[in-house]
């Protein structure tokens, strides 16, 4: 193979490739291997490149952006452990199917298991968790770009291939940062295969569900149409963008009743597995009778008949004379009903995640963006918050659930988003795992307002059933209450600090989420009361 290419060459060919692929965001963490890389990236004006002195963050970063515009970023690396560190944010990207486009730079294939300073196989360290990877040394011949341009291909996605992370790999020999030579250009071929429309025939049913889980924002139009079609009760989660449709037949508060209704004869589910750890029961139960209609999701999911089709592709076949059993919609609806009085009843005189969460929904404006943290905050906002009075858009990372890189990726779709208002609702826990995500707010100026909810730890794990064992230092070992104070936090890194309860939230929320700039509410809420208020809604 013809080497003579320089490293700016291959790497400014690169980035011209990129640009092609309508590429417009890079974050970039810094090295001496991607050398030749971040300065190609840099010298392009079409690329907004942002600096991260932490890889995790950076990846997460990246992560928020391609969540917030449907498109892949770039996230690039040097060699070593840098590339470890990319990990979390490449699982969570697999499992929401988000493209990403990793690039990370590496030491020549002669040097690997020679002790040579800084040396890892990088080629297969993200191999479960990938659509795609090459591996490459800078080459003067066209049929890398070409490979590299199938790889981004498959970062993308289509009807055929499910969107996600891809890897691609550039090994680079000293002199790192050389001569400028002749680039490399190839045409792109932009055929794309459309996807035949579907007709689904139903079989009988006298009680049949809608579930409706994580949908994207675009997508969730699609599927109210189909479920204004179909007029069956629908259980749609808090990330599900179905809420705020003023609509009889959604339903909200199916947690606490979803096991104790008659058993559904015909279970139609859209977008990802439910939040609810009861609906997922149900669901599993009637794994027979449920029909997944997704492009993509058959990759990460049980469900019997999966459907790949996007919801303006595919209409549903009705047997003729076919009706819906009167009793069972009415029970999903006095059910329904039931917690509605119950939890408006207690939001307006407790200090708790119910009022909290009460509190900033009711200040949410048309077109905000509120991304909800993992473990305690979505399932709160799952179980206690009604139907929305405005169509917000919500974001989590419930790909793979984790409770890292929460703050970054929030950071990354509000530096997209400046049209409108940013929340970010986090626990404590989740807040102090991320603060290093904060350090790109040095050179970006971005609006978020942040709701730490403080119950002195991971109160998630008081919920679960061997809490009440009296095993040996759970708080310690399970709970984990820091002793870090958030307003500390908020002074390293030069942020607006409030501390409120509920009551003044909602009055304040408004005006704080209008101030420039990252602010962080601190919110203190009784762990103890939150977990009997949940068993007590159970009892319907």
């Amino acid at each position: 193979m013809n080497t003579n290419i320089s490293n700016i060459s291959w790497s400014k060919s690169v980035v011209n490739l990129l640009v092609k692929k309508n590429i417009k965001y890079a974050c970039i963490s810094p090295g001496s291997r991607n050398t030749a890389l971040t300065y190609a990236l840099i010298k392009q004006k079409s690329i907004k490149c942002i600096s991260h002195i932490d890889e995790r963050s950076s990846a997460f970063f990246g992560l928020g952006i391609s969540k917030k515009t449907n498109s892949p970023a770039i996230i690039l690396t040097t060699s070593g452990t840098a590339t470890a560190n990319l990990l979390p944010a490449i699982i969570e990207a697999y499992y929401s199917m988000t493209p990403l486009i990793i690039i990370t730079a590496d030491r020549p294939k002669r040097l690997l298991n020679t002790g040579e300073n800084q040396t890892i196989d990088q080629t297969s360290i993200y191999s479960s968790y990938i659509r795609g990877m090459i591996d490459i040394k800078k080459s003067n011949e066209t049929s890398l770009l070409k490979k590299i341009n199938k790889t981004i291909n498959l970062a993308i996605g289509d009807h055929k291939n499910i969107p996600g992370p891809v890897h691609i790999n550039i090994r680079f020999d000293e002199p790192l940062y050389d001569k400028n030579k002749k680039l490399i250009h190839i045409n792109l071929d932009n055929n794309i295969t459309l996807k035949k429309n579907i007709n689904l025939k139903l079989p009988k049913f006298k009680r049949p569900l809608i579930v409706c889980g994580e949908l994207n924002y675009s997508e969730s139009k699609h599927i109210y149409k189909l479920i204004r079609s179909l007029d069956f009760p629908v259980f749609a989660d808090i990330n599900s963008h179905l809420r705020h449709y003023k609509d009889k037949n959604i339903n909200v508060f199916y947690d606490y009743y979803c096991n104790n209704i008659e058993k559904p004869d015909l279970i139609i589910r859209f977008g990802t597995k439910p939040i609810s750890k009861s609906l997922n029961k149900l669901l599993t139960k009637n794994k027979k009778n449920t029909y997944l209609i997704h492009p993509y999701l058959h990759f990460n999911d049980n469900a019997m008949h999966a459907v790949k089709a996007f919801g303006n592709h595919i209409s549903f076949n009705i047997r003729p004379h076919t009706k819906l059993d009167k009793n069972w919609v009415n029970q999903i609806k006095n059910a329904e009903t039931n917690i509605i009085k119950k939890i408006d009843t207690i939001s307006k005189s407790n200090n708790n995640e119910i009022s909290l969460i009460t509190s900033l929904i009711d200040k949410l404006t048309k077109k905000d963006h509120l991304f909800i943290g993992n473990s305690s905050p979505i399932r709160s906002f799952n179980k206690f918050t009604g139907k929305l009075k405005n169509e917000i858009q919500t974001f989590t990372n419930r790909g793979a659930s984790g409770i890292d890189g929460i703050i970054s990726t929030a950071l990354g779709i509000s530096f997209i988003n400046d049209k409108s208002n940013n929340f970010l609702v986090i626990g404590d826990i989740s807040f102090f795992h991320d603060i290093n995500g904060f350090h790109v707010l040095k050179s970006l100026k971005i609006n978020l307002t942040i709701i730490v909810i403080n119950n002195k730890g991971g109160q998630i794990f008081s919920t679960l059933d061997y809490a009440n064992k009296n095993i040996e230092k759970f708080d310690e070992f399970w709970i984990t209450p820091q002793n870090i104070k958030i307003n500390n936090v908020a002074n390293l890194f030069n942020l607006k600090y409030f501390k409120l309860n509920t009551k003044k939230l909602k009055e304040e929320i408004s005006k704080i989420s209008n101030l420039k700039g990252v602010k962080i509410i601190e919110v203190k809420t009784s762990s103890s009361l939150d977990i009997k208020i949940d068993k007590k809604l159970s009892l319907v």
